[in-house]
């Protein structure tokens, strides 16, 4: 009858098994320094990769850079140059179509008054625009000259 009562367990403190160190591991610098290095890498990747796929999923704001450039290429086939690219307003936006407005000075002392619309068609930002010049002496719209 001695085998039906088994001696009662005792908690004791865990130790590591013999032969272990209790220093770290080997790789443990290794880990830290690819933590501390690759995780801004990793961020920096991904606000490249997201600056270059952003073109493709959203729509430009009117005083972007990007509506900048694009107005200033519908100008040059005109052969306006205006002098600043300034002020240039948000007329409506929504997810599938931005509006803007601008009133840009001439080097000349006229205005070119242009309307211009970004949206969606597929997959593709387009651009729809309407250019007029404003003399400089009263506020009637002339035709682009060519």
């Amino acid at each position: 009858m001695a085998d039906d009562n088994p001696p009662p367990l005792r908690a004791r403190r865990w130790t590591p098994p013999p032969g272990t160190d209790r220093r770290s591991s080997p790789r443990k610098p290794y880990r830290f320094v690819l933590r501390l290095l690759g995780i801004p890498i990793l961020a920096v990747a991904g606000v490249f990769i997201y600056s270059g796929v952003r073109d493709r999923v959203v729509l430009p704001e009117c005083g972007s850079d990007r509506a900048r450039k694009s107005l200033a290429e519908v100008l040059q086939q005109f052969k306006y140059e205006p002098t600043k690219y300034e002020p240039i307003k948000t007329v409506s936006a929504t997810k599938d179509q931005v509006i803007c407005s601008a009133v840009l000075p001439l080097p000349d002392g006229g205005y070119v008054a242009a309307d211009f619309t970004f949206y969606w068609e597929g997959d593709k930002a387009n651009m729809k625009y309407s250019v007029a010049r404003k003399a400089t002496d009263d506020s009637s719209v002339t035709p682009p000259l060519r």
